[in-house]
């Protein structure tokens, strides 16, 4: 058995904006009726909303069987798909895909999950890139400060992620995947565990 999971990471939220935007993300999800005006926070950086009665916009999953609804993360966590399928990055400048990423890229996210700031020079074209902006192939990684995930439900519709992306202001990135039992990265440990992740 496992849990699947999406989310839909914000790029470009800053540390400390991420709360106020995790705010009005919760006000936008009420006022349109896809949450309730109930909320339950699991931990101090995670919030759910209960679906709503237009719950049926996010997902085709019906509200009756009573799904967990959407969890609003903040802080900075490194967001990933499915553990084992991994993923190059992408030089989101010249587009050249970096094979061997294990030393330079392990490096810059301990810096960046330490001081929320790295960059890693693309051996291509040599410009220095932030490690949030890199690209990821198979959306594998997402580093960021505000992220909204959904468990174990059907996919994200898109109108609801565009919609998301306009309320957010920001640049997003969907990372969908399934963590199984075994792999030491339970839903609710993902950031905890991702600081001892290494690249394989």
């Amino acid at each position: 058995m496992g849990s699947a999971f999406q989310t839909i990471a914000d790029l470009e939220a800053t540390a400390e904006e991420a709360g106020a935007l995790g705010e009005r993300v919760g006000v936008w999800l009420v006022a349109e009726g896809i949450a309730t005006p109930e909320r339950e926070p699991s931990a101090p950086d995670k919030t759910w909303y209960l679906p709503g009665p237009r719950w049926s916009h996010v997902t085709d999953e019906p509200r009756s069987l009573g799904t967990d609804g959407l969890a609003v993360v903040t802080g900075r966590t490194v967001f990933f798909g499915s553990p084992g399928t991994g993923g190059s990055p992408i030089c989101p400048h010249c587009a050249t895909v970096v094979p061997d990423r294990r030393s330079s890229f392990s490096r810059a996210m301990d810096a960046w999950w330490a001081t929320g700031v790295a960059e890693v020079r693309c051996p291509a074209c040599g410009r220095t890139v932030p490690l949030p902006a890199w690209e990821w192939e198979n959306d594998f990684f997402a580093f960021a400060c505000l992220g909204i995930e959904h468990w174990n439900g059907p996919p994200l519709r898109p109108a609801f992620i565009a919609e998301l992306t306009e309320v957010l202001g920001h640049r997003t990135r969907v990372l969908a995947g399934r963590i199984w039992r075994g792999d030491g990265a339970q839903p609710s440990s993902r950031r905890r565990s991702l600081r001892r992740k290494r690249l394989s």
